[in-house]
């Protein structure tokens, strides 16, 4: 009987450690959880931050680009695809002007100004031509 005793005592603390070994398993794992879910809760708002400066790097930027933009002169095809990469990154920015139309003070013109008819392309007739005059250049044969 007392070995009977011994033999049940014995699957019990058997048993009982396998328990506890584990409880403690569990107990790991779920600590290791958390702390994964903590650092990705650490991740997110450090995502979140950056694209606010990202916003914000690109609102200045934007910024910028509408206080120079009314100086962007489009006089070359070249001229015409930097205004047109920059309308397609920044989409607010309004067509680029053409070029500077000069006159003097006492009415006559500078050799080298554009009359003040000039508003519309001479080719394409279209008053946001990025290349003005030079649009079969720029476009190639499908001008708009």
């Amino acid at each position: 009987m007392t070995v009977l005793l011994a033999v049940v005592a014995l699957v019990l603390t058997v048993v009982l450690f396998v328990v506890c070994r584990r409880l403690q398993a569990a107990a790991w794992a779920r600590l290791a959880m958390h702390e994964a879910l903590v650092d990705a809760q650490e991740d997110a708002q450090a995502c979140k931050a950056a694209q606010t400066d990202a916003a914000v790097e690109r609102a200045n930027v934007e910024h910028a680009l509408r206080i120079l933009w009314r100086r962007l002169e489009v006089v070359t095809p070249a001229d015409g695809a930097a205004g047109a990469f920059l309308r397609a990154a920044f989409p607010t920015l309004p067509p680029p002007p053409g070029p500077r139309v000069l006159e003097s003070l006492s009415g006559g013109k500078h050799d080298h100004a554009e009359p003040l008819s000039a508003v519309t392309c001479p080719k394409c007739e279209d008053p946001t031509c990025v290349a003005r005059g030079k649009c079969d250049d720029f476009w190639g044969a499908d001008a708009p």
